[in-house]
């Protein structure tokens, strides 16, 4: 009996014995690290000049005469390390001198596959994986549009919105067939109230 039970405890405890957890890759490159603040060192709100600064190079806005006649916003294509981002500015008065303005970053998008979150969520996750890596998160979620008549809804096309509150600072999920293609850091005010 002895002899019978032995071979059947050690086949019980090698089935048993290991599960798998399944737990997101960290992402340990903080160089392109995706937060509700920004992307690696380039940060929402920081200025132009502070963004110039830490790049070591100018930052070439698409419309810099409007900007000095009164534009409030600009943008901007720029080299951060080996990725691409899409930059938004804001026009801001600056406080310090009078009838003094800057052009500050109001948000990024990305499809470099280098930029992911502190949980490895980048360029081509899942839905479900962005859903449970940001359990903790307030998660909008939505068909995109189709088009840009904003009319007619995608079957392909989704948004991810992550936020700590209703308001402010987000990170958009783009994805296309159930992989997140683009993403987005920058800000949301519901300007209806």
């Amino acid at each position: 009996m002895r002899k019978l039970l032995l071979p059947y405890l050690f086949l019980l405890a090698a089935c048993g014995g290991k599960k798998e957890d399944k737990k997101p890759v960290q992402n340990e490159n903080t160089d392109y690290l995706v937060s509700l603040d920004g992307i690696g060192l380039v940060k929402t709100s920081m200025t132009q000049e502070e963004l110039e600064k830490m790049l070591n190079k100018k930052v070439p806005l698409t419309n810099p005469t409007d900007t000095v006649s009164g534009s409030w916003s600009d943008s901007a294509v720029v080299r951060y390390k080996d990725a691409e981002l899409r930059m938004g500015f804001v026009r801001t008065y600056a406080y310090m001198k009078r009838d003094s303005f800057h052009m500050r970053v109001t948000g990024m998008m990305t499809s470099s596959p280098l930029c992911k979150t502190a949980g490895g969520i980048g360029i081509g996750a899942s839905k479900q994986e962005i859903i449970d890596a940001f359990d903790n998160y307030l998660l909008f979620m939505e068909p995109d549009y189709a088009d840009d008549t904003y009319t007619t809804r995608s079957k392909t096309l989704y948004l991810v919105k992550v936020r700590e509150g209703r308001e402010g600072p987000q990170i958009i999920f783009y994805l296309k067939d159930n992989k997140v293609y683009s993403i987005e850091v920058g800000s949301f005010y519901d300007d209806s109230e």
